[in-house]
């Protein structure tokens, strides 16, 4: 018998190791050689085609996603490998008669198939199994097991659902162009194959060892061993006597990679997961399929793989998998169990830290923990966020508070100017809680399990020496996906093979307490984690943020009243809407993900939004107008809101604002209607007077003391919140209690001294007893004279209220990133005319006209009122740039190294010069209703209502008004804006609570609406309480009353999860007195069940300590500290002298209380 085996030669490798190398590369890659390399033995045998394997098909209509049910009810019809698909978006269902062929008896069969697009298997009883991404990327998971051991004859039957996109959207070229709408797909392959099993096993130990000896070099023992080894392999293969030579092959592969490492090599824990983006390529509804695709793929990996552990965060994701495929939920909640799929994270999505505001990121927690506990048993203590584009400073104490107290980000390894100093480390928040931190230093958290990346675990970790551990995540992810099986049987070859770290499957917090065993020798940051790239997200996409500014205003004020309805004793049977409430939280929560809200998502996500918001605010408004009916009436007298609101949205210029229309009127349900009268609603927690304007008021009303003249907006509409084509009355809200709803009542009008608005010397000149503000032909602040000081704000030949123009052209990411050197080139926007429109007395303006360019322009509104020492500025745009940003700039005679930036809960000071990289990389930064410019003894503070992109640069202060990327959305803030902002002199230093409140004032604004005195019960809460609030505070200037609710109720399952925690070393010693700790038996049923609870969150706000005494007029029980997740830590004793609660406050604190009610 001829032997046709081949005999093996010494080699002479070392002498020329590069030519090894790419033979050794060229071995286990997949191209021009595939038919003599491994790739030539991976797959034993193949069928296709009729008889094998039988296909119908059915479309879908109109972009629908129809569910399983309905899908299958439909008529299919013949189809087959080379139909194509289309378009983007649309969805296809494929049934599959696979009949098993003769030659595959006994075999592992699995169904290939490849629609060049998304898919999910489906079992004939409509239980998803598998996601399958199809294209030849490096993506690419087009296999199904059909079965374990194949029977000749046998028939399987099954459904293949395709989704017209792929992996990460429809984008052509560039992941971050627009999507291309009509994109076809080809159904490239349907068939039915059998792995040599071996052959796979093989290519998986050698692109190991290939991985080795690049990674580890030709100068390192090891690394020259591995090219060795790699080297023998290729020479034992023998692409014509397959299954002999791998045998041999796997022989020594096995041998170098069994090799251990020693005990003190560093360690990582590794866990598989699928960051899926809740939008940004692709749509919502989209990311509901893209979720049960990724979790039914790793369930599958699970049953296959028993050390693998897989994790997963966003509450809002799982809510969505129980709706859709309840199936699936189960199965994930069974292998929650295991401890093998870890839930984590502990927030309803995964959201941006710069723009939602404080409450918001409480609700995140809020809604994150509780759903996790709720489904799945688990409160999780890792804070899950590897992808956002900044770090609040309060983030540590918010996590602390919601029973979190460690940290995974990965994103700060992004910074382009400075590289981020720690990996393992202590995260200190504003207020000085701390939590522990990680970032991976294998500086992804979408790892494909390759040795450069765990070998950059060591290589990159610079906190070695004080932890000599790391975490490493792997799998696909943005678009989903997660781990396969390539990535999964390489980490368990590299799991403990000398030379690489040992790697062992874990959940993460495993890791985190043991990091926490030895933090104390951890290094320390202290303050925000500045991002340094993405800048640009602070204003893209302006009336996304705006709404969402708008809608957490919104929220706040109908939580208030909805509350002191339910909780007054003449709340003619009012029910606090809890659950209407929870599902307008979930929605604004979700459009707070890291990709929608900062701006840079695809047309159709804003789209989606922008009738999100839209049926938001009618929602919510609704509810509060509800709310407001119950505490102007009582038992004997009732009314109900009537407004005329708009219930359409128009595509191109959406609802901007709760009261963009006429005044809501409350209209009696009795004949006798009476007079009507006024009443503010003032959801601060501070008295407040402002001049209002009432839109659709009559300018007869006894309490009208001026009507405006008429705006010509820029809108299509012909009217938006700054701009009434009709005259506006102006109503004087004087003493308008904090937290309450007030009667306007007959105010004393000469009181104020009436505004004045007139020409002198070719300016244009606004002054009331506070300021005046001069403006020069072209539109510009050239003057500005604090009156009450004689001080002059505007340097010589210097000015403010300049609308300027600079190229937008970033190096890579289009709509998230504005870079550092567009400041160096700019333009200045012409004024084109300038002229009165309201003077006084009690609100004078100019109009002014600037033109952009030849296709983009402002209007422009600069007021000022009798009662205020801020000069306003209401803005129209209409907007039609390409790569440029808009930008109003302020120079002022203000010298000081530092500037405030409100943040959540408090503020933080940032430089003003560019002395350091550190500094220089602050060109752009985030701040929420008002930046503050101050010297000892004197500042200026600027407001705004929806802007978020500020700088502060010498004495030039600077708002980013819009900006006109072009990717990945076309059309990103192009058309109609309106907007204000504001300047606010003040004779202090900063801080000053004064100056907080006054942004917050600005933007929330006093609401007034008309109600018949008929629809008012003498009985009713407002005539109770004559406009006060319920709630007292006392010495305690710098303490901020921001929510009130009603409790959350108890879990329904998990219940043991919620339970109440004392920690006296958390306590100051001088406040033990006046605090006790809670037993068990001391909880009553109405505690227990939260039904008759209320919940304040209060925060210092300037970083100084308080000792408030809080009291309240309600029928209150008892008074708890709570955490943020609203689980008692302990009781407040009351005062009988006081009859009041001594509450300690310390800086930048946010304090939870819970009222029991009687």
């Amino acid at each position: 018998m001829d032997d046709y085996n081949y005999k093996l030669h010494p080699s002479s490798m070392e002498k020329h190791q590069d030519i090894t190398m790419g033979r050794v590369k060229y071995f286990i890659n997949s191209g021009d050689w595939n038919k003599v390399n491994i790739h030539s033995a991976l797959w034993k045998k193949e069928a296709s085609g009729n008889g094998v394997v039988d296909l119908t098909s059915w479309s879908a209509p109109n972009l629908d996603r129809p569910t399983f049910a309905h899908a299958v009810s439909q008529n299919f019809n013949v189809s087959q490998v080379g139909d194509e698909f289309g378009p983007s978006w649309s969805t296809h269902w494929f049934k599959v008669r696979v009949t098993i062929p003769q030659d595959f008896h006994g075999e592992k069969v699995e169904f290939i198939f490849d629609p060049n697009c998304e898919a999910m298997v489906w079992t004939l009883t409509g239980s998803p199994m598998r996601g399958i991404t199809g294209g030849d990327g490096v993506t690419q998971r087009i296999d199904y097991l059909l079965t374990d051991s194949a029977v000749a004859g046998e028939v399987h039957e099954f459904y293949v659902e395709t989704a017209c996109n792929g992996l990460k959207g429809n984008a052509i070229g560039s992941q971050i162009n627009p999507p291309k709408e009509d994109r076809y797909f080809t159904l490239v392959k349907a068939a039915i194959a059998v792995k040599r099993q071996e052959a796979w096993q093989l290519m998986y130990d050698t692109r190991i060892i290939v991985d080795m000896a690049i990674f580890l070099g030709n100068n390192n023992a090891r690394g020259l061993s591995a090219l060795h080894t790699a080297n023998q392999i290729v020479n034992i293969f023998d692409h014509e006597n397959p299954d002999e030579t791998i045998a041999q092959a796997r022989k020594v592969s096995k041998a170098f990679l069994e090799q251990e490492s020693s005990s003190a090599t560093h360690q990582i824990t590794t866990i598989g997961n699928c960051h899926i983006d809740t939008a940004w390529m692709w749509t919502y509804d989209e990311t509901r399929r893209k979720v049960a695709r990724s979790f039914a793929t790793q369930l599958n990996l699970l049953e296959r793989y028993p050390d693998y552990k897989f994790t997963a965060s966003q509450a809002q994701q799982f809510e969505w998998l129980e709706h859709d495929y309840p199936d699936l939920f189960a199965r994930v909640q069974d292998a929650v169990k295991t401890g093998r799929f870890v839930i984590i994270g502990g927030t309803w999505i995964e959201m941006d830290c710069n723009l939602p505001n404080g409450e918001s990121l409480v609700r995140q927690f809020i809604f994150g923990q509780r759903y996790f506990a709720e489904k799945f048993g688990v409160r999780t203590k890792v804070f899950w966020l590897p992808d956002t584009f900044g770090y609040s400073s309060q983030i540590p104490q918010i996590v602390r508070q919601s029973g979190a107290k460690y940290f995974f980000t990965q994103k700060l390894s992004w910074n382009t100017l400075n590289k981020f100093p720690h990996t393992s480390f202590d995260w200190y928040g504003l207020d000085g809680s701390s939590i522990i931190a990680h970032m991976a230093p294998a500086l992804t958290y979408n790892g494909v399990a390759t040795v450069a990346e765990v070998g950059g675990s060591v290589k990159n970790h610079r906190d070695i020496t004080s932890s000599n551990s790391s975490l490493y995540l792997y799998g696909y992810g943005d678009g989903g996906g997660g781990p396969n099986e390539v990535m999964i049987e390489s980490l368990a070859r590299m799991a403990n093979t000398d030379g690489l770290p040992k790697i062992k499957h874990r959940d993460p917090v495993e890791f985190y307490d043991e990091l926490e065993q030895v933090s104390g020798s951890l290094p320390k940051w202290s303050g925000e984690l500045y991002f340094e790239f993405h800048r640009g997200t602070y204003t893209s996409m302006g009336k996304n943020k705006k709404l969402n500014r708008q809608t957490e205003n919104l929220l706040h004020s109908t939580e208030l009243f909805a509350t002191l309805a339910s909780a007054s004793v003449n709340n003619s049977g009012y029910s606090y809407p809890r659950n209407e409430l929870i599902e307008a939280w979930k929605v604004t929560l979700t459009n707070q993900f890291h990709d929608v809200i900062p701006g840079c998502s695809i047309q159709d996500v804003y789209k989606d939004t922008d009738i999100l918001y839209t049926n938001l605010i009618h929602t919510i408004n609704d509810i509060r107008q509800n709310a407001v009916s119950s505490l102007l009436g009582d038992s004997t007298s009732s009314g109900k809101f009537e407004s005329a609101q708009e219930s359409s949205t128009d595509d191109r210029e959406n609802i901007m604002s709760a009261f963009d229309y006429q005044i809501p009127t409350l209209k009696s349900s009795s004949r006798n209607s009476g007079e009507e009268s006024l009443f503010a609603m003032n959801a601060l927690a501070w008295p407040r007077d402002e001049v209002v304007q009432v839109p659709g008021l009559n300018s007869g009303h006894s309490k009208v003391v001026q009507v405006l003249n008429k705006r010509s907006s820029l809108s299509t509409r012909g009217f938006s919140d700054v701009a009434k084509p009709e005259p506006v009355p102006v109503v004087l809200a004087s003493n308008i209690g904090e937290l309450s709803i007030s009667k306007i009542e007959s105010s004393n009008a000469s009181e104020y001294k009436p505004t004045q608005v007139y020409s002198s010397n070719g300016n244009f000149v606004l002054e009331n007893t506070n300021i005046r503000a001069t403006f020069d032909a072209r539109g510009r602040l050239v003057s500005m004279i604090d009156l009450k000081s004689a001080r002059e704000l505007i340097p010589e030949g210097q000015s403010g209220n300049n609308f300027v123009i600079y190229p937008d052209v970033p190096l890579l990411w289009d709509a998230w990133d504005v870079e550092i050197y567009h400041l160096e080139k700019s333009r200045n926007c012409q004024c084109t005319s300038i002229e009165i429109a309201d003077q006084g007395p009690f609100v004078s303006s100019l109009c002014i006209d600037i033109k952009v360019s030849e296709i983009s322009k402002i209007r422009q509104w600069v007021s000022l009122s009798s009662t205020s020492s801020t000069l306003e500025f209401s803005c129209e745009a209409d907007w039609h740039e390409s790569h440029k940003i808009l930008k109003v700039e302020f120079s002022w005679d203000i010298k000081s190294e530092f500037a405030s930036f409100e943040t959540q809960f408090g503020f933080i000071r940032r430089p003003t010069h560019r002395s350091t990289s550190w500094d220089l990389a602050k060109f752009e930064v985030c701040a929420h209703k008002y930046v503050d410019f101050s010297e000892f003894g004197y500042g200026v503070a600027m407001f705004n209502d929806s802007k978020y992109g500020h700088s502060v640069c010498d004495n030039t202060m600077t708002i980013s008004l819009l900006r006109s990327p072009k990717s990945p959305n076309p059309v990103c803030d192009m058309g109609f804006h309106s907007f204000r902002f504001g300047v606010h002199p003040h004779s202090s230093s900063f801080p000053d609570t004064r100056v907080i409140k006054e942004a917050s004032n600005f933007s929330a604004p006093l609401e007034i609406i008309l109600a018949e005195s008929s629809a008012i019960g003498t009985q009713s809460f407002v005539n109770q309480n004559l406009g006060s609030s319920p709630f007292t505070i006392k010495n305690g200037e710098s303490i901020i009353l921001d929510t009130i609710k009603y409790a959350e109720l108890p879990l329904q399952a998990n219940k043991d999860i919620v339970i109440s925690s004392y920690d006296p070393t958390h306590v100051p010693d001088s406040a033990r007195s006046s605090i006790r700790a809670i037993n068990a038996s001391d909880i009553s049923e109405n505690l227990s069940t939260r039904n008759n609870c209320i919940v304040l969150r209060l925060f210092e706000a300037v970083g100084g300590r308080s000792n408030i005494e809080f009291s309240t007029t309600l029928n209150v029980k008892s008074v708890f500290r709570c955490d943020a997740l609203e689980n008692i830590n302990y009781e407040y004793i009351k005062s009988q002298s006081s009859n009041s609660y001594s509450i300690q406050v310390k800086p930048f604190e946010i304090v939870t209380l819970l009222l029991e009610l009687n």
